[in-house]
């Protein structure tokens, strides 16, 4: 069955009173929505807040909701503004976290090189050089192409949670690659990546 019907089934389901289709829901995509926020805001403790905020949020306006967009994008929508907020409010206070070189991304890695430790450092500065690529493009560029890449989300997907045109989406998707490409290449010339 289509994860969107079924996703839908459990929110009728709850809608009707069932609480057991919320908890559902939220295990479905519980680890989805907090590897998004650890992306966006690079700090445990307030991807697990804003995680929960979510959820809590999900669930008072789960009663009301109707299907005009999937469920996930309407939840990759309320994980991205509050994404947003916590930017603004974080940019307010002018704090930062030390511990943004040991974010763990979500990235598959073959079980037999982990062993290598020397595999590992070259992975670890690997990931760090793509990480502050990322980071350097413009925020749009960069929630697109984090929605995209990481997340897997769909163009139209990405347009509806951001609340633009999905010619907007390619376009600042387009130049993401164009300046991460720019950014990268010349590293892996180097065999510095």
């Amino acid at each position: 069955m289509d994860t969107m019907v079924e996703d839908e089934i459990l929110v009728a389901h709850f809608q009707a009173g069932g609480q057991d289709a919320f908890d559902e829901l939220m295990k479905r995509y519980k680890h989805k929505i907090f590897s998004y926020l650890l992306r966006s805001v690079k700090n445990f403790e307030d991807a697990e807040e804003l995680t929960i905020e979510v959820f809590v949020k999900v669930y008072r306006a789960l009663e009301d909701w109707r299907p005009q967009a999937r469920f996930s994008t309407w939840l990759y929508r309320i994980a991205y503004n509050l994404s947003i907020d916590h930017h603004r409010s974080k940019s307010r206070r002018m704090t930062y976290s030390l511990d943004d070189e040991e974010l763990p991304l979500d990235e598959p890695m073959a079980n037999d090189l982990r062993s290598n430790p020397e595999w590992q450092v070259e992975e670890k500065d690997r990931h760090r050089i793509i990480r502050d690529a990322v980071d350097r493009l413009s925020p749009n560029q960069k929630a697109v192409f984090m929605l995209n890449r990481y997340d897997g989300l769909q163009l139209n997907e990405i347009a509806e949670v951001l609340g633009i045109a999905e010619g907007t989406v390619k376009i600042h998707l387009h130049r993401a690659m164009k300046k991460l490409k720019t950014t990268l290449e010349p590293l892996w010339e180097k065999n510095e990546i």
